[in-house]
């Protein structure tokens, strides 16, 4: 048996796995927020398909998404923001919107593990592997993915369910994640056997 090399995901993982769904909940206010939300747009039925598919296999799902205004942890409120009716993606984050069963937390930067106590929710529910949705994919998706490797979690990021700014963002870290990080990256969500325990 070869030595495990560094930080490389562990051979002994559980495999059992966790949706981590990236802003989704956004008012699309910045400088890239129509594309990024156009984008989303395209992808938003296979990401509910995947979540839908999550929940009825009992997989968690959990919501990581930026803080918008003060600083109050207030998942409420943030997300009665984003679906006020004059918001161009008011529609769209309220098809998207967490169950009652779902996780959400509020991060301070670009990776879900910053500031955050995904970590301690991840060991809680004995999960060492992420299926990363969402957006954007050159941003929150790649620096949420990159902490993840460094922890040693197993990565499957399918690519009808990441968004980004545009085609070549997309193109770029789609290859990344798989060429750097080991991530495992499907062209379709609805390739994945999902199951209580293990992700194929």
């Amino acid at each position: 048996m070869q030595p495990r090399r560094g930080l490389q995901p562990r051979d002994d993982r559980s495999g059992r796995a966790a949706l981590l769904a990236l802003d989704v909940i956004s008012d699309f206010v910045f400088p890239d927020g129509p594309c990024v939300r156009r984008a989303l747009e395209a992808r938003a039925a296979a990401i509910r398909q995947l979540l839908e598919r999550g929940r009825q296999h009992r997989i968690p799902v959990i919501y990581a998404n930026d803080n918008l205004g003060p600083w109050r942890s207030d998942s409420a409120a943030l997300i009665a923001r984003c679906i006020e009716p004059h918001r161009p993606g008011a529609q769209l984050v309220r098809s998207l919107l967490p169950a009652a069963g779902d996780s959400i937390i509020l991060k301070p930067r670009h990776s879900a593990f910053y500031g955050t106590p995904l970590v301690a929710l991840l060991d809680d529910l004995n999960v060492d592997t992420l299926i990363l949705l969402g957006v954007s994919a050159e941003s929150c998706v790649w620096m949420t993915a990159c902490d993840a490797h460094t922890r040693g979690l197993g990565l499957i990021v399918p690519l009808d369910t990441m968004a980004g700014a545009s085609t070549r963002a997309q193109r770029a870290t789609a290859m990344s994640l798989h060429e750097v990080l080991g991530a495992r990256t499907p062209a379709n969500a609805s390739s994945l056997r999902l199951g209580t325990r293990k992700v194929l």
